[in-house]
């Protein structure tokens, strides 16, 4: 039986969109899939990414457990410990599929939440710290370190293409030391996620800036554009034609911007203060070193009517040094109110200026009532194995936006860490504890 050349073709093109609905179909499907592999690959590495994160704060707040002596600050780091453990738990689960009860990286997850958080109840109950204590956490901080590094390692594999995430997967799932094992390869690895320590009291004291007003400028009175052009040429010592308007912001500092081919100005719309200048050059070969460089920093802020400062602390990245700086009154440093200034260690010139520390937090101050300990007294507070260095009277700031009068001791512990321990004299516990690193590019904190 023939076929008409009508139902031929009606059957031909039955057939061929029936093929085409399977291939467009076929083609979605495994686009479906590439999206799903993709996005799988996406929250896999995020889960790794904050395991490592969640990871280095657990090594840096045992090392903080080890050096601290006070109740309430063992208390509150080992708050934090229970909590970054379990993140860490739930990043874990994620990675190997909720597959974790045989990994020995939960397992020490889970040691270092239950045994801090026990550590927590002991020492409101008002006991002390006992040595077996200390050893515990010492062997706790030990195996911290290599599992930091560890998964550290396996981050930077994974992002350079040498490692899928069923190889982690399977590394993580090892029962036993773990990170024993890992850390054997790891005398060179290339780690790709660090715990970046900051110039001290720039960084994770100063986040609260831009949160609050000025209290050097909130009852000056308001200049206008052409004043602030005048005040920012000056500051820069160019004619005040050759400025021209950037910009103007209406915020907590609200500023008017101005620049020209090499400099960008920024002036507080109360009161007329410079609040920061850049500019576009660039060092090219060193020839001044750090000290000289803090030496013609100070001198550029005495310049500019800044005479009670006093340099902290530095950090030097592509020939320019940056030094912090904090307002400095009879005998007393006052870390929140920070002037940043940079220097280019080919010729010595500014590049940067940034008193918005400075001009948001400096006001007149008094020492707190019930103050019980004197400087020498306040060493004793300190942990027996910490060998003190220097020691000074300081205002720092706090996570709650405030700040407190205290004692910095600059120590060196045992395991030959520098640290800062600062001591609150009205009641004689730990107010903070910072980690001092010290690299070729300045003294640095954590």
């Amino acid at each position: 039986m023939r076929l008409s050349r009508r139902r031929a073709i009606r059957i031909i093109s039955f057939l061929s969109a029936i093929v085409i609905t399977l291939g467009i179909w076929a083609g979605v499907s495994t686009f479906n899939l590439a999206v799903a592999e993709r996005e799988l690959k996406r929250s896999n590495e995020r889960a790794l990414t904050q395991l490592g994160t969640y990871l280095d704060d657990i090594n840096l707040n045992l090392q903080k457990c080890m050096y601290s002596q006070s109740k309430e600050m063992l208390s509150d780091v080992s708050s934090k410990l229970w909590r970054s453990s379990a993140s860490a738990k739930e990043n874990l689960s994620e990675i190997t599929d909720g597959n974790t009860q045989v990994s020995g990286v939960y397992k020490f997850l889970s040691q270092v939440g239950e045994y801090t958080l026990s550590l927590n109840e002991q020492l409101a109950s008002g006991k002390q710290l006992s040595k077996e204590d200390s050893d515990n956490l010492n062997a706790l901080l030990n195996y911290s370190k290599e599992l930091s590094d560890g998964v550290n390692y396996l981050i930077s594999q994974e992002e350079n293409g040498l490692l899928d995430f069923e190889e982690i997967k399977s590394t993580l799932q090892n029962e036993g030391r773990a990170s024993v094992y890992l850390g054997d390869e790891l005398n060179d690895a290339n780690q790709s996620l660090e715990d970046y320590p900051t110039l001290i009291y720039d960084g994770p004291f100063s986040d609260h800036i831009n949160n609050k007003k000025s209290a050097l400028t909130e009852n000056a009175e308001i200049v206008s554009q052409e004043k602030a052009k005048e005040k920012a040429a000056a500051f820069i010592g160019v004619q005040t034609e050759s400025l021209q308007f950037l910009s103007k912001t209406e915020n907590n500092l609200s500023t008017y911007t101005f620049y020209n081919g090499d400099y960008t100005v920024s002036v507080t719309q109360k009161g007329g203060l410079v609040c920061y200048m850049l500019t576009s050059m660039y060092a090219s070969e060193i020839k001044l070193s750090q000290k000289e460089a803090v030496k013609k920093a100070t001198e550029f802020l005495n310049e500019k009517g800044y005479t009670k400062v006093k340099e902290s602390y530095y950090s030097t990245s592509d020939g320019i040094c940056t030094v912090n700086f904090a307002y400095y009154d009879k005998g007393i440093t006052y870390y929140t109110d920070l002037i940043k200034v940079s220097v280019a260690l080919d010729d010595g010139k500014i590049t940067a200026f940034d008193a918005t520390g400075y001009i948001m937090n400096h006001v007149n101050r008094s020492l707190p009532d019930g103050i019980k300990y004197t400087i020498d007294q306040g060493k004793e507070l300190l942990k027996n194995d910490l060998k003190l260095i220097s020691s000074k009277k300081v205002f720092i700031p706090t996570e709650w936006e405030t700040e407190v009068y205290a004692y910095e001791y600059h120590c060196k512990a045992s395991d030959g860490n520098e640290i800062l321990v600062y001591i609150d004299p009205t009641t004689g516990e730990e107010a903070q504890i910072l980690i001092l690193l010290y690299t070729d590019g300045g003294v640095l904190t954590k």
